[in-house]
Formats: structure tokens, C-alpha cells, sequence
């Protein structure tokens, strides 16, 4: 394929040809002034994501799901992505789920044929029960993944929200997806080597659609993970005490009395907190 046609991310990149000639300190500055370029790419989509967000929302807020699809870095990114809103915010696999070529053994060791398997996307999403109430996001840096174009054409055709987050501007993905993010980070510091900057774009929007959409449904108090399964470690049961103390000015021995009392349940606290408020109950604050 001629220079020119090829994804963007697979271009040698002009600035980095020689970085095997640098010194260790100028290979670091490199990287890090590359991925400046992902942060770049990201500012230029936020109305458009803020718009994505919205479409989510209207069937998310209906108990639809959202459901990541990708092979090699781009599945990773959205399996992690997923899997992180349980702990986060209480938000399991029936709120935000994920497909990733060669299921999970993709996700502890590189499978690179998968991507090739279209009618896997398909399976996959089949034994998901997708419905038209559910969102699938399409996750791919050169935005030619046949397993991902695959996916997105069949949730599209069951009447699914779909979209697309690439970093090729001329992806056939643009045209099957309802909506896309266009990630423009270029030619990577390693040739093709879509784990650098693609990658640390294409995570920095799926924070920002995961974050918005877990506020926009109630899932925090202001900042305040609520709803964080608090339970599982010190760490998280000090940040769990944290949030009690900041928000009502109780010392750290009361939000840790009245934590353990409710299993560690942030909210199941909160809430008897608020009725011992109302109740004209000064107990809980001392």
C-alpha cells in the first residue's frame, strides 16, 4: 500500500526516524512530546463526545448497556474500561460490558488472527442478547478491524446506537457507526505501534464517556464515589471514611462506626446519616 493511503497510524513517523541515533533522556522527551499529540486529539472532539454522551444516555438511563468492542490494545482499553465501573461505581456487566477479539485470553496474551474473525463479533454479540436499547462502541486505531467493523454493523442493523472511535479519518467505520470519534494523533514514535499515543487517546476518551455517563446517572454525590464497593480494602475504606467525614464534618471514629454498621455501603451510610439529621438527631455528628 502507497505511503499515502495507509492509515495515518501506520506511517513512518518523519520526526522519530532517527530515534535509535538518540540518547536515553531525548528517546523519553520524544514519547512524551508525541503523546502531548493524544491530549491534542482529544480537545478537538469534546463537543462531539459531549454529544455522544447525551445519545447514550436517553437509553442507557432506560437500562440500556454499553458495550466495547476492539482487538489487540484498542479490546484492552475497553475491557479495563468496563471492568473498572463495578469497583467504581457499582456499575457490573448489565451497565457496561465489553467484546474483545479472542475473548479473554486476548486480554492476557496477544491472539493477533482474531481480528480477522468477523463472524466472532457477531457470536459474541449475539450471546450478549444485545437490544436496541444498548450502545456498542467500535475501538479501533487504523478503523479498518474487520472483527470490529463486523460488530458495528450488525448492532447498527438491530437498531443499536453505535460509535466509532478511531484514529484513521478516512476509516470505513465513520460510515457504518451512528456517531464517530476521530482521534488524529498520527504517524506513531514506533511505526504502527498503536499501543503509544492511539492507545493513550482512545483511553482518555472512554474516561471521559464512562465518567460523564456514571454523574449523569446519578452515580456520584458532587465528586463522591457513592457508590464505590468500598468493602474490598483498607484503601478503599479509608476513602470511603474520607467521603463521610468531608461531607458531613463528623471526625474519621464516627464515619468508620457508622460504615462498619451498613457493611460498608457508602450510601446505606449516607442514608442514615441524613435521617439522623432530619430526626434532629445529634448522636451521628459527634
Amino acid at each position: 500500500m502507497e505511503h499515502g493511503k495507509r492509515p495515518p497510524t501506520e506511517r513512518n513517523n518523519p520526526r522519530t526516524s532517527k530515534i535509535a541515533e538518540f540518547d536515553t533522556y531525548r528517546i523519553v522527551e520524544t514519547i512524551h512530546l508525541e503523546d502531548i499529540r493524544a491530549y491534542e486529539a482529544v480537545g478537538c472532539q469534546l463537543i462531539n463526545i459531549a454529544k455522544i454522551v447525551d445519545n447514550i444516555l436517553k437509553n442507557f438511563l432506560k437500562g440500556g448497556r454499553v458495550i466495547y468492542v476492539g482487538a489487540g490494545t484498542s479490546g484492552r482499553i475497553g475491557a479495563q474500561d468496563a471492568i473498572e465501573m463495578w469497583p467504581t461505581y457499582g456499575l457490573g456487566k448489565d451497565r457496561f460490558d465489553y467484546l474483545i477479539a479472542g475473548g479473554e485470553e486476548a486480554l492476557r496474551r496477544s491472539v493477533e488472527n482474531a481480528e480477522d474473525m468477523e463472524n466472532d463479533a457477531v457470536t459474541g454479540l449475539k450471546m450478549k442478547n444485545i437490544s436496541n436499547l444498548d450502545t456498542v462502541i467500535g475501538i479501533s486505531a487504523s478503523g479498518t478491524t474487520p472483527f470490529v467493523i463486523s460488530a458495528l454493523r450488525y448492532a447498527r442493523d438491530l437498531g443499536s446506537y453505535t460509535v466509532a472511535i478511531v484514529n484513521n479519518p478516512y476509516s470505513p467505520m465513520i460510515g457504518i457507526a451512528n456517531d464517530s470519534i476521530i482521534l488524529n494523533t498520527g504517524e506513531e514514535v514506533i511505526q504502527g505501534s498503536t499501543r503509544l499515543k492511539a492507545g493513550t487517546s482512545q483511553k482518555m476518551v472512554l474516561n471521559i464517556i464512562s465518567t460523564a455517563i456514571a454523574i449523569k446517572s446519578g452515580r456520584t454525590y458532587g465528586n463522591m464515589m457513592i457508590h464505590m464497593k468500598a468493602f474490598y480494602n483498607k484503601k478503599l475504606k479509608q476513602r470511603a471514611v474520607n467521603i463521610l467525614v468531608e461531607r458531613y464534618g463528623i471526625d474519621e471514629g464516627k464515619a468508620r462506626e457508622v460504615l462498619e454498621k451498613n457493611g460498608f455501603n457508602i450510601l446505606y451510610a449516607m442514608n442514615e446519616i441524613e435521617a439522623s439529621i432530619k430526626a434532629g438527631k445529634n448522636d451521628v455528628m459527634k
